[in-house]
């Protein structure tokens, strides 16, 4: 029997966001991975490819925009659905972010129940 186990690649330099994101989404049934930076993200949505991807706007080494933008030129991650988790409304990158391809904006904190609500739009199998 096929593990139908949705993947969800958490990109956040903090790391208790990443761990209570974390905690969170493993909660509602989901496998998580993890990265800290935009190159590191890129890797990994490369070699794993997971079915969504929860990305910061603030990250070193690329900023979750211009790594949203890499990963839907990329033909391997293109389909890959990019979700924006931010703590503020940094204007230019979450445009950029946005025509790049992602598919929502959610600020932190969100609820539970929000982040449940967006998982089951986009990981519906």
């Amino acid at each position: 029997m096929r593990n139908t186990t949705k993947r969800i690649l958490i990109v956040d330099e903090n790391d208790a966001c990443r761990e209570s994101l974390g905690v969170s989404i493993k909660g509602l049934g989901y496998e998580v991975f993890e990265a800290a930076t935009g190159p590191e993200a890129i890797d990994k949505a490369s070699s794993m490819h997971p079915d969504l991807i929860m990305m910061d706007l603030r990250l070193p080494g690329m900023n979750g925009d211009e790594a949203t933008v890499r990963l839907k030129r990329n033909r391997s991650t293109r389909n890959i659905p990019v979700v924006i988790s931010t703590a503020c409304n940094v204007g230019d990158r979450v445009d950029c972010a946005l025509t790049a391809g992602a598919e929502e904006i959610l600020y932190k904190p969100f609820h539970l129940t929000m982040l449940r609500d967006v998982l089951r739009t986009y990981l519906l199998a």
